[in-house]
């Protein structure tokens, strides 16, 4: 039988302690309380792999994610000016250090999550045949589209890829620096370059360009893709979680799927 509050009141008269106990007792949870928002800016190489795995770790974690995609370089500032990220994932490890220096970085949570190559692209019609990169300083290729190679990952990674071949100085004046690598494999398939150094992951997921050279492992830069959680957030420590998400059985299959290199198979 259900005790109405008028009866429990008269009760607690002769019951003492019953009225304590009323308005001690814990209002039921709501079982439609809203999943923690976590604020995930991550580099633009990361887009279709991290929007894949998107539900599959708002499931297991209860969590709504928000993306920001950029260039590293980009997000990094933007964490210093006004720290609305939870959860970095940049595209090198010198940016994260940048973060890291503000004092930004949760330190305990940072790893190196993931590796790369790098390949040289063509649109799907392309001509061109490119054996070595000393061939991106034939006349065929007279435009050739990087990230920015002074500040971006990707295009820094191609300009030391380059520069260790000794091809950078004859194609220095032909590259068309882009702010992030997307938008330099965007300007392969328009047109506006014959050709493009971008990860191996960005060359997989369209079937407008196609791989004119995939860089030999010895020959490229170290590739590493660094994260962590941002501290003194409001939801740091679901960040933490994220990041072990992001590091566990659940995820880097996926991101081997999608062309990503793991860390036991780094180079």
């Amino acid at each position: 039988m259900i005790m109405s509050r008028r009866a429990a009141a008269m009760a607690a008269m002769l019951i003492p302690g019953l009225s304590v106990a009323w308005a001690a007792a814990p209002a039921p949870a709501s079982p439609s309380a809203s999943p923690a928002e976590i604020v995930v800016y991550a580099a633009a190489s990361l887009r279709d792999v991290l929007q894949h795995l998107a539900p599959a770790c708002e499931t297991s974690l209860r969590v709504k994610l928000v993306f920001n995609f950029g260039a590293s370089n980009d997000l990094a500032r933007q964490i210093e000016a006004a720290s609305k990220a939870d959860v970095f994932l940049s595209a090198d490890e010198t940016w994260m250090d940048h973060v890291a220096q503000a004092g930004l970085v949760d330190a305990a949570s940072r790893r190196s999550l993931l590796s790369n190559r790098l390949v040289v692209v063509g649109a799907a019609d392309s001509a061109l045949h490119i054996g070595s990169p000393s061939d991106l300083a034939l006349p065929a290729v007279r435009r050739l589209a990087l990230a920015n190679p002074e500040a971006v990952p990707a295009g820094k990674y191609a300009k030391a890829w380059l520069e260790k071949a000794g091809a950078w100085s004859p194609v220095a004046d032909r590259v068309i620096p882009f702010p992030d690598v997307r938008a330099a494999l965007a300007a392969v398939e328009s047109g506006g370059a014959d050709a493009g150094i971008v990860y191996r992951t960005d060359a997989a997921i369209s079937k407008h360009f196609k791989v004119l050279y995939e860089v030999p492992a010895v020959d490229g830069p170290r590739i590493s893709y660094a994260v962590a959680a941002i501290q003194d957030r409001p939801q740091v420590d679901t960040a933490r979680r994220l990041v072990a998400w992001l590091s566990g059985p659940e995820a880097l299959p996926v991101f081997e799927r999608f062309g990503f290199v793991v860390p036991a198979q780094a180079p």
